[in-house]
Order: structure tokens, then sequence, then C-alpha cells
């Protein structure tokens, strides 16, 4: 099956203040449930500015519909208050289209399907910031993910989604610590006057290096590397595709290699429109690979005949 969701203006004050009033949850935010928020980051290198949007959509959200309770496979879908305590009670998430300001309405385990579409129409400030006559030059390097924990040295208890090209690996204590990296640099984004209070909103925000935590490289916490805690790159230039992973905490022994699942034929891609899709790959169904079976035998029985005469 497949679904699109388009995020677009809401209003033309919207437009014009050029960032919506919200901010990043996490799974410690009143009245957040499904997990901490995903959220897209770009990075100018060069002129040492950066960029961040509250996608609106949440972690558990890339759980597969089954995972309502602990499982063998990724992770729990669960969503965790701040001390711990695990909220069964949640509904899952069902499908549905939102403009932009709003929650997308995520069914839970589709976005795992096969050919699968999510896309996220270009915020205004993205291009307005970085781009040059409204397009996103291919030297600008992004990335998507989200983070979520509550517990150290529980299985699953410390989580990370990302996109990542690279060889994808940490160590259990490694991914421990990807929250306290990381966070300074969602707080400090969250804390800019422009991104407002709550999470009932999506909106965006910018920083430039004198912006200290709230810029994507700030010293000693590159997010590139989840605040310098793990040895894989999150980044791609615009217009590249990204691979799509899962980390969860493996075992209470820390040395040990942390969970690490790619999301098979998944990928995010930023075009130089500033529009972000998240894709599943479409997979043959069965009658398909049966009649592209057939077509080649025929291709075959037919060269054989003209060899024959």
């Amino acid at each position: 099956m497949k679904f699109a969701f388009k995020l677009i203006a809401a209003s033309l004050a919207l437009a014009a203040a050029g960032q919506a009033s919200a901010t990043i949850a996490d799974q410690t935010t009143a009245g957040n449930v499904g997990g901490a928020e995903m959220f897209l980051a770009v990075w100018d290198s060069a002129a040492q500015k950066s960029y961040v949007r509250d996608l609106g959509i949440h972690f558990n959200d890339f759980l597969p519909a089954a995972n309502l309770g602990v499982t063998s496979g990724l992770a729990s879908k669960l969503d965790k208050s701040t001390d711990g305590a695990i909220i069964s009670t949640q509904s899952a998430p069902t499908a549905g289209t939102l403009a932009f300001g709003a929650a997308p309405a995520v069914a839970a385990g589709s976005v795992l399907a096969s050919g699968y579409t999510l896309n996220f129409a270009a915020d205004p400030l993205l291009a307005s910031f970085l781009g040059t006559g409204g397009s996103l030059s291919t030297s600008l390097q992004w990335m998507v993910g989200s983070y979520d924990g509550t517990s150290n040295g529980v299985v699953n208890g410390q989580r990370l989604l990302t996109t990542s090209n690279g060889a994808v690996a940490i160590s259990n204590t490694s991914l421990g610590t990807v929250s306290a990296g990381s966070s300074g640099y969602i707080t400090s984004n969250n804390g800019i006057a422009t991104m407002g209070a709550g999470n009932a909103a999506n909106g965006s925000a910018t920083a430039v290096k004198a912006d200290g935590g709230a810029y994507f490289d700030a010293a000693g916490l590159p997010m590139a590397t989840w605040g310098g805690k793990t040895s894989f790159n999150t980044l791609a230039t615009v217009g590249t595709s990204q691979k799509f992973w899962y980390l969860g905490v493996s075992s209470s022994n820390g040395p040990d290699q942390a969970i690490v699942n790619q999301f098979t034929g998944a990928s995010w891609n930023l075009d130089t429109a500033g529009n972000l899709t998240y894709t599943v790959a479409a997979v043959p169904e069965a009658d398909t690979w049966a009649m592209f079976a057939a077509g080649l035998l025929a291709v075959g029985a037919i060269a054989r005949r003209r060899l024959q005469s």
C-alpha cells in the first residue's frame, strides 16, 4: 500500500513568519505520545550556518505495527514517561493528511511497507536561509534522526533512528551517551523564540556558529556524529539518498555491540527544492515475478528457435 503525506504552509501568516511555533519533543515532553519526534537538520559548513525542522512524526511510527509490546525484533513500540514507566494504553496512530503545523497521523507499521512514500513539502525558511535563488546547493549536507532513552543497560532502553551511508556499528556504552551528546542541540533550538512552545505544531529554526549549542557543528558536539558519540557519519549532500537505521541497546554489558538494523529498502532524500522524501522501494508481487520469469522463458525459446533455424 502506498500513502503520501504533503506538509504545506497552513496560512499566509506562517509563511510570512518563516517558522511555525513548535518544539521537537522527546520522550519526557508532557503530552507527547509515540516516542521522541523526528527532525531534519541541514548544515552549510562553508557559511557556518544550520537549520533544523521538527518533522512531527515520532520514533515509534517507524516500528512495526505488531511491536505494541516487547519483541525480539527491532524494539518495543511503547511510550515512556519521565520516570521510565511504560504507558501502554495509547492507541496506534491512524493514516491521514494534515497541513504544515499539525502532526501527521501515520498508520503504525505502514512506513515499513513496500512502495510506501512520505513527503514533506519544502519549508520556505530553509531556502531563504541556506539557499540561493530559492534552490539548495548540492554542497549542503543533511541528516534525519531521532533518539530517546529512559534506562541505561536495559535492552532497547536507549534507542536511535538515524540516516547514514556508512558502516553503522556502535557499542552499548557509546549508544547510551548519544542522548547526552545530542540533547543540548535539540534543547538549544527549542529555546529559540521563533520555535515557540509546546509540541502541537511543527516548525523550524536556524542558527549560526555564534549561537553555540543550537549550531549543527557546535564545538565538541558535532551532530554529524550525534554529538561526537558515534564513529559513523549521519550526513549526505543535498540530492543524495541516505539509508535508514535503527539502533538499540542489546544488553547490560557496555562493550557489547548494540542492536543495529537497517530498514530494508528504505531511504531518505532531500532535493534541491527543499522537499524531503522517505521511500521504501517497491517489491514486486509474486504474480509480477511470475510474469517476469515467463517473459524470460519466452525470450529464451525465441532465441533457441532462431539458433536452430
